[in-house]
This record gives C-alpha cells, structure tokens and sequence, in this order.
C-alpha cells in the first residue's frame, strides 16, 4: 500500500497495477493513431491527397476502436474502484488522483 496526499486514504497495490494498465492503453491508442498518420502521409504525400491521407481503413479504424475499448475499459476499472469512489465521496479525489500518477510512475 502506498499513501496518498491525504491521510485518510492509501493506494493498495491492485489500484496502482489498475492505473499502470490505464497508462499503457492510452499509449496504444496514441501510439496507433500515430503511426496511421505517418503510414498514410507516406502513403499519400501530395497537397491534392488530403482526404486520403485523413481518411483511414475499415482495418484502421477497427484496430483504433479494439484499442479505444480497452482504454475505456481500463479508465472505467480505476474510475470505479473503491478507493477512488470513497475519494470522491470524501471530495479528495483530485488529491488522490494526483497521488495515484505518482505512485503508478514509481512502481
């Protein structure tokens, strides 16, 4: 367990793993969407080319929407859990947030 910012609040371990994982699908998902752009810039370079170069792949666009469904996901599993749900009774839980990246980055 780590401490948070407020006394009254700890940061258990499965949270902590819980924002890791939230980290990590956003990253995938801005990681995609990058190299969609760069691919499709190479792909179509000419000024005349901008709606190809904008416009992505049912392949592309479903990878994005598989990747955006597990960062939802991630972000639900920490928005919801105990410790942030009785943060945010507790009015604490930008405190408690800000303790969590803190804690996430360390581990």
């Amino acid at each position: 367990m780590f401490s948070a910012s407020s006394p009254s609040l700890s940061l258990p371990l499965d949270l902590i793993v819980l924002q890791q994982t939230l980290l990590a699908a956003d990253r995938a998902v801005g990681d995609y969407a990058l190299a969609v752009r760069d691919r499709r810039r190479a792909e179509y370079p000419q000024p005349w080319q901008a709606v190809e170069r904008c416009t992505w792949g049912t392949g592309e666009q479903a990878e994005f929407d598989r990747r955006w469904e597990c960062y939802v996901r991630a972000a639900d599993a920490v928005r919801t859990h105990p410790v942030l749900v009785r943060a945010r009774i507790l009015g604490i839980e930008p405190t408690v947030l800000r303790g969590l990246r803190e804690a996430a980055a360390r581990f």
